[in-house]
């Protein structure tokens, strides 16, 4: 991209404050899973990680800690049944649009929420969850923070495009086990830290991503320090070497093959299946391999 085609169009949304608005479609969406408790283990997997108060265990949101400073203070939102502070308002149709395109029922865009190739049976049991009577999603007034971006977070957030809301069928690859290890490293967002760059994503295909899972992306741990995130291809600098119980337990209980604790901000996701860490574990050995410096 031409930095000049973006300039001016950028500057124009820094003064503004952030407020594009984007153009929302009515979708008619009748939830017909009964399943609230997959929904709530997929919830948990996709939008735990940010989501997710560990303090209030609810959904109320919480300090993104390890976004990088020079994008801004970053806050995720309340998604519990409140009307006013949370997602409460949503009906299920503007639920499933601000989840396959990014944006909400106000035109706002949330560039990092949208889930463009979500299966419509994992869409359909999370939303049914969001709407259900569990304790973490019933309604809580409770603000994280306001989130405020810099200059340089502000013309970012411009750059970003809310994805297409997919009228067609998209199905689960259950059957087979590469490809349902690719649909979860897309919907559960691996590739966002362990690929190059936040900026340089394709939510609607990861593996384009520069990058592409192997890593250096530029973190923050618990106390502040910078780090990269590690390498996940089947390089001799990545996971070559690692085994499919040695992924899992890094995963599912923050354990590395060197029995070292992995650090924050890589999230935990206990509530994957064997089958599914496997799955991904299987992708992975598929993904063309990095050399990245340790």
């Amino acid at each position: 991209m031409n930095w000049k085609s973006w300039m001016l169009p950028g500057a124009i949304f820094i003064a503004s404050g952030c407020k594009i608005q984007y153009q929302t479609e009515k979708i008619e969406y009748k939830v017909e899973s009964q399943d609230v408790a997959e929904g709530k283990r997929l919830t948990m997997l996709v939008c735990g990680s940010c989501h997710y108060n560990f303090e209030t265990k609810d959904f109320s949101g919480k300090r993104l800690e390890d976004s990088p400073k020079f994008i801004g203070k970053i806050y995720s939102a309340n998604i519990t049944q409140d009307s006013e502070r949370g997602a409460g308002k949503y009906t299920p149709g503007e639920l499933a649009y601000l989840i396959r395109t990014g944006v909400s029922r106000t035109g706002r865009l949330m560039p990092y929420m949208h889930r463009p190739n979500m299966a419509d049976q994992d869409l359909d049991d999370i939303i049914a969850y969001l709407k259900s009577d569990d304790a973490a999603v019933k309604p809580s007034v409770r603000s994280a923070g306001k989130t405020k971006y810099t200059p340089a977070g502000r013309l970012g957030l411009s750059m970003m495009k809310p994805g297409e809301y997919r009228n067609h069928s998209i199905q689960k690859p259950k059957d087979d086990q590469v490809m349902l290890g690719k649909y979860l490293v897309d919907n559960l967002a691996c590739y966002h830290c362990h690929s190059k760059s936040f900026a340089s994503l394709d939510p609607l295909d990861p593996a384009r991503s520069k990058g592409y899972m192997g890593g250096g992306n530029k973190l923050r741990d618990a106390s502040g320090k910078k780090i990269k995130s590690p390498n996940l291809t089947p390089h001799i600098t990545g996971i070559l070497n690692w085994t499919d119980a040695e992924f899992r337990r890094a995963i599912t209980e923050g354990i590395s093959k060197d029995n070292s604790v992995i650090s924050y901000p890589m999230p935990l996701f206990p509530e994957l299946t064997e089958d599914e860490s496997s799955a991904i574990f299987a992708y992975l050995q598929t993904v063309p391999p990095i050399k990245r410096k340790r």
